[in-house]
């Protein structure tokens, strides 16, 4: 079999004007071809180049906080570990998350100025589809919280331990309820997002988007080879998922509902925010259950949309581009 790919490399007009004019329908890696200022074979690199240089940019104030915060500043219950791996220490989480987070509207703006894309990185809509985020939700949240919290009451680390109810708690979960999802969201806008429109600006094939940023994924991630593969397959899912559904919000409501029940279990144990060595038997889980989860979505989507199993949305389907054309929103 092969994967569908309904690309035309360049936007179809007619000269009837704007009712009977149309655009090529675009499957979501290849978006930044919908228009000449950005389809340019220069524009990835600037989008890339523009993305790189905001992060720094926005994480500076964020090592300076960071640097006052050791200094006590705060107080000595919110000094930060070298590591940041305490999960009761509110600080600890916010740092961490708050790194990955700077990532989200740095990508944001460089695809808007040095992509001169705006829009397109969210869904082949030009939009974030909050309906499609809602749906999805409403499914995989409870999903994941029952297998996951069951898990961890059948199979509890050595260390389990209950937190203590006090504010620093309070605030600890605060911290993980309102930057988990950004943190999710961030991760699949960098490495789904940015990494297959750029790549797809120049190569046909969507494998090349989803497979390529795998490994830039997992050395984010610093586990053993068992915790790799986990990673890995978990990105080749996303990925594939980004390019059937035509936009990121499948992919960044499994990343949340996983990471978001972890971040919520976390301060039972003072290990959990460690990386490292992984129990192999966890795979009979995990794996199964982010293929399983991918798949139902797939066909969720197939169905939703009347596509062919290896078909991808474009941006001509619906009635709400019915001309074909991607939305300029941000």
């Amino acid at each position: 079999m092969t994967i569908t790919d309904t690309t035309l490399t360049a936007p179809l007009t007619t000269s009837a004007g704007p009712s009977t004019a149309r655009q090529a329908d675009l499957p979501y890696h290849r978006l930044m071809r919908h228009s000449p200022r950005s389809r340019k074979w220069w524009r990835p690199l600037l989008a890339t180049l523009t993305t790189a240089g905001l992060y720094v940019a926005f994480v500076l104030p964020l090592f300076v906080f960071w640097f006052i915060a050791e200094e006590g500043a705060f107080g000595e219950s919110w000094r930060p570990t070298a590591e940041l791996t305490d999960p009761s220490n509110p600080m600890d989480l916010l740092l961490l998350l708050g790194l990955i987070v700077m990532m989200l509207p740095a990508v944001l703006l460089g695809m808007r100025w040095g992509g001169r894309a705006p829009g397109i990185l969210h869904s082949v809509r030009g939009r974030v589809r909050w309906g499609m985020i809602l749906r999805a939700a409403a499914i995989t949240l409870p999903l994941y919280a029952v297998v996951l919290v069951g898990l961890y009451v059948l199979f509890p680390p050595n260390d389990v331990a209950w937190p203590e109810a006090t504010s620093r708690t309070l605030w600890l979960y605060v911290i993980i309820v309102l930057l988990t999802p950004l943190q999710c969201a961030a991760e699949e806008y960098v490495f789904r997002g940015l990494a297959m429109q750029v790549l797809g600006t120049w190569l046909r094939s969507p494998l090349w988007g989803i497979l390529i940023p795998v490994p830039l994924f997992m050395l984010g991630h610093g586990y053993d080879w068992v915790g790799q593969i986990d990673i890995a397959v978990f990105a080749l899912c996303m990925g594939a998922l980004v390019w059937k559904s035509g936009g990121l919000e499948l992919a960044i409501v499994m990343h949340t509902a996983n990471n978001l029940v972890l971040f919520l279990l976390a301060p039972f144990s003072a290990t959990s925010l460690e990386q490292g060595a992984v129990d192999p038997m966890s795979l009979l889980v995990s794996l199964p259950m982010t293929i399983g989860v991918t798949a139902l979505l797939w066909v969720w989507v197939s169905r939703r949309h009347g596509l062919r199993v290896l078909e991808p949305l474009t941006n001509g389907h619906g009635a709400e581009c019915a001309s074909g054309e991607v939305r300029q929103t941000t």
